[in-house]
């Protein structure tokens, strides 16, 4: 494929959809300043997508792909609506030649996001929106990683414990009060959560394999499994674990993750919100959590736009996702999973 060089000064970005989420993509396209230009929102709910606009000063708001690709010219989408609808987005945008920067995950499963990829290849630009691995603490531990600090890898694990499914004190579950629809996702913990960690582990430790995975539903009204731990190994055979939990009584509903990687030369750990390198040259570093989350948006948006300015291949590219994707998929048949039913 030639890559196509998009100029700045500046690039008219469009958003699809207007959930949640969108505010924190929003405030990364904000944060490029005179780079880009928002021109338009679209989502079904013209109410959300009409606050949004408002919100961010966009000038135009559309209920539909077709008429929002009528009237506007653009050069980059980026796409934040429902999973299921993200091929269809990409498609409409690609066979109009403009760059894409999808949400994870792709689409619901790895056939369909590998259909995906070879039908739109060479049309435009595609780059998988998978922002956890650029939380700036994952960032300086890879460098210390990749500066040789640790060592050889040993042992690598990474858990998030979280009780956003469990009422809190007002009676209210806050991951349904944020993000309703993960109440009938038929694949929640691995598809939904333990994505991010499983890319967060390729990018620190290399390519990986599932070698073990179990998962359950615990809570009775939500469709998906919502405790899953999952074991790997690198090519080298180095034992990798992502586990996780939404259901977990006593804690927060959204703590930081926790993981220790074990090496060679030093250890490394992120607990409560602080990296510490553990051996002879002992450090530490302590970020705030909500700066380090949106800070991972500003990232992802950012290195988008530097490629498409430069020509630069996407750190989070199609080929790559996909292989985070494989994961996901092998996770769910090691666990046997693979077809949990909505009655199940």
């Amino acid at each position: 494929m030639t890559v196509q060089i998009r100029k700045p000064n500046p690039l008219k970005v469009a958003l699809a959809g207007a959930g949640m989420i969108s505010w924190y993509h929003l405030i990364g396209w904000r944060n490029l300043g005179e780079r880009v230009r928002l021109v338009a929102i679209c989502d079904p709910d013209t109410d959300k997508a009409a606050k949004r606009a408002k919100e961010f000063f966009i000038p135009n708001v559309y209920r539909n792909a077709d008429a929002m690709f009528g009237a506007e010219t653009i050069d980059a989408l980026d796409v934040i609506s429902p999973r299921q609808t993200h091929a269809e987005w990409v498609e409409a945008a690609a066979a109009r030649g403009i760059d894409v920067l999808c949400q994870k995950p792709l689409t619901p499963t790895l056939a369909e996001s590998e259909a995906l990829v070879h039908r739109v290849e060479g049309k435009s630009r595609l780059m998988a929106h998978e922002n956890w691995r650029f939380r700036p603490w994952y960032r300086e531990l890879k460098r210390w990683m990749a500066a040789g600090e640790l060592g050889e890898l040993i042992l690598a694990r990474m858990a998030t414990f979280t009780s956003g499914l469990l009422p809190d004190a007002s009676g209210r579950r806050p991951l349904l009060e944020r993000e309703p629809y993960t109440q009938h996702e038929e694949r929640l913990m691995i598809a939904e959560v333990l994505i991010h960690h499983l890319d967060v582990m390729r990018f620190l430790c290399g390519e990986l394999r599932v070698v073990a995975a179990r998962g359950a539903r615990t809570v009775p009204d939500v469709v998906g499994e919502t405790v899953a731990a999952i074991f790997l190994e690198t090519a080298s055979g180095v034992p990798v674990e992502v586990t996780g939990t939404m259901a977990a009584a006593g804690y927060p509903s959204r703590p930081p993750d926790h993981l220790e990687v074990v090496g060679s030369r030093a250890s490394a750990t992120f607990a409560d919100s602080e990296l510490r390198l553990h051996g002879p040259n002992p450090r530490s570093e302590r970020y705030d959590p909500d700066v380090g989350y949106q800070a991972s948006f500003d990232g992802v948006i950012a290195h988008f736009i530097d490629c498409l300015e430069s020509g630069a291949p996407f750190e989070t590219n199609p080929v790559d996702n996909l292989e985070t994707l494989r994961l996901v998929e092998h996770a769910y048949w090691a666990a046997g999973l693979q077809r949990m039913p909505r009655n199940a």
